[in-house]
């Protein structure tokens, strides 16, 4: 078939370099001048490790990438707040800590190599779909081609799928981050994470070579007055806040040097119309406080470009996606929905609850388990799992 994939991100070049081994004639879309990865670190769970491992390319992102054991969440001035081991699954689970760079250079690099047809500085904004096919218009209105399918992997603020009329709600978070890629000589195997009393919360996932991709969270409205007082201020901030923290933004010049990203969470009312699927964020964002988006959307393009191998008929093909990725979309969509006020709530009744029950979680014996899946991505919706 011929297939347009729209969005150059993690999802869209997965699905794009799959399906064109199939043999299928993709053309990707991407709306930015070159596509290029956007982001710091990500930490690559097990269930999108062995996404990599079927396609073949794990071990090129883990020969760069450190095993990370452990999520240890604590208090700035002391006390754990959440230990939680992959080991207690299993002694051969962990996660990786990826530059997203890595991941993403590895699979444009697969897209080239197979014949994708990338064209950079298209947001395609518009679909019209007939019996035979669908037809693409860009931003100015301007026809880009008709084809048999359409892949969204637009991210989570999609023009297509508000095009679609498919959205079932949207929920913009107060909170936010500054991201930055800085030195690091903590624990190489760990994410840590830290919370204070004021609702701040910041983290830092090691990435290899004495490094870590630095989170410091915000609210949205702090943003300008962050960036306006300037980079010696919010430096001295991080250090105030978490002292260890100070060397992984040392290197940072002018706050331009960071990455701002915001949160929303997307539901649809389904993720499939006719000749058009959504695969990734496009089809349900989730803030990143469970660090699930990644996996996910690895997930989403295996499973899509599986099922069309399975039959000529696209219709059949969309519709076992849907089936098959939906009770783990939703699990996770639901979950990080309720438990995202509590990350970086500056609400003291919330974080009183907090504070006391998820020091204790991980030791109770089945609810101990089923944190450590979650957080492995092996979670198949509320009462499966791959493990």
């Amino acid at each position: 078939m011929e297939i347009a994939v729209v969005g150059g991100g993690i999802a869209g070049t997965t699905v794009a370099w799959q399906l064109a081994v199939q043999g299928h004639q993709i053309t990707l879309f991407e709306q930015s001048p070159e596509c290029g990865p956007i982001g710091a670190g990500i930490l690559l769970q097990p269930s999108g490790q062995q996404v990599l491992q079927e396609l073949g390319v794990l071990e090129s992102i883990r020969n760069v990438s450190p095993q990370i054991d452990r999520l240890h969440a604590k208090h700035r001035l002391g006390g754990t707040l959440v230990n939680l081991p992959y080991a207690k699954v299993s002694p051969n689970l962990f996660g990786l800590g990826v530059l997203r760079r890595n991941l993403f250079t590895l699979l444009l690099q697969r897209c080239r190599n197979s014949g994708v047809d990338i064209r950079s500085g298209q947001q395609i904004s518009e679909y019209q779909q007939s019996e035979t096919n669908v037809e693409l218009s860009n931003s100015s209105g301007e026809p880009q081609g008709q084809f048999e399918l359409l892949i969204v992997a637009d991210g989570s603020r999609s023009k297509l799928r508000e095009h679609s009329g498919l959205t079932r709600s949207i929920r913009e978070y107060p909170d936010a981050a500054l991201w930055t890629i800085g030195n690091y000589t903590g624990d190489g195997n760990t994410l840590l994470q830290v919370v204070g009393r004021c609702g701040r919360l910041i983290g830092m996932l090691p990435v290899g070579e004495n490094r870590c991709s630095f989170f410091w969270g915000l609210k949205k409205t702090e943003e300008a007055n962050v960036r306006s007082a300037g980079v010696d201020q919010w430096k001295r901030q991080v250090a105030d806040f978490y002292p260890p923290a100070a060397e992984a933004v040392e290197h940072v010049e002018s706050m331009d040097e960071l990455i701002f990203a915001s949160y929303r969470s997307v539901k649809m009312k389904r993720v499939t119309q006719g000749r058009v699927a959504f695969i990734g964020d496009a089809a349900h964002a989730t803030s990143p406080h469970l660090g699930q988006g990644l996996n996910l959307a690895l997930e989403d393009a295996l499973c899509l470009s599986q099922q069309i191998a399975k039959t000529e008929d696209y219709r059949v093909a969309l519709k076992n996606f849907e089936s098959k990725r939906s009770p783990t979309t939703s699990y996770y969509s639901t979950l990080t929905a309720t438990l995202t006020p509590f990350f970086q709530t500056p609400n003291r009744i919330l974080q009183l609850g907090r504070d006391a029950s998820l020091p204790i979680m991980p030791h109770l014996p089945y609810i101990g388990k089923q944190m450590v899946l979650t957080m492995a991505g092996l979670k198949t919706g509320w009462f499966g799992d791959k493990s």
